[in-house]
Formats: structure tokens, C-alpha cells, sequence
């Protein structure tokens, strides 16, 4: 099942369809849920409908993935750029400060 397509959908879809299989202690049926979109006055309803039918339907069949907000992309990105920062200049701290202090640690400034 590699040509499986998992959507990315909004995190309060995500919330939306989560707190749907939980209320009938993980038993609601995607048939369940997809009933839920059509109840106007639903607590869940707006959630729903917010993307299209399609999308909903391949979300519940494939499994789905949280689409990030902006704050989570952004510490996403500052996260990555810091551990390939601290994976170079980092190493290249500690190897100056053990060689300038005259001390040799094997694997690290020493053979």
C-alpha cells in the first residue's frame, strides 16, 4: 500500500474526527463520523465540512497527517537550522577549546 494517499487536513479536523471515535469508545465507523458532517447544529459539524467530502472520505479510508500551523512550521525550520548548526559549529567549539586548553581526547581533537 505505498500509493496510498494520506491528506493533509486541518488540525480541528483532526481534533474533530479523534474526539469522534472516541465518544463510542473507538467504535464510531467512518459511516459514524461521515453522518455527523450532515447533522447541522452538530458540535462537529463546522469541523467538517470545512474541506471537501473527498478529502474527508480519503482521510478516514487512508489515515490522514495534521497539516502544521504557522508556529509549528516556523520552529520546525529554526529546529532543523540549530541541529545543523550544533552538528558543525558546535564540534568545531569543542575541538578549538580542547586543543587551545592542551587537552587531547581520542575521537574528538586527538588520533
Amino acid at each position: 500500500m505505498s500509493n496510498v494517499n494520506k491528506p493533509v487536513i486541518p488540525a480541528e479536523v483532526a481534533d474533530a474526527i479523534e474526539e469522534l471515535r472516541t465518544l463510542r469508545r473507538g467504535e464510531a465507523t467512518n459511516r459514524d463520523i461521515l453522518l455527523r458532517r450532515e447533522r447541522i447544529g452538530n458540535p462537529y459539524y463546522t469541523a467538517l465540512i470545512s474541506i471537501p467530502y473527498d478529502t474527508l472520505m480519503a482521510a478516514l479510508v487512508n489515515g490522514y497527517e495534521r497539516e502544521l500551523t504557522e508556529e509549528q512550521r516556523k520552529h520546525d525550520i529554526l529546529r532543523e537550522a540549530y541541529f545543523e548548526l550544533l552538528g558543525t559549529e558546535f564540534a568545531s567549539g569543542i575541538n578549538y577549546t580542547l586543543t587551545t586548553l592542551g587537552v587531547a581526547v581520542s575521537g574528538v581533537n586527538a588520533e
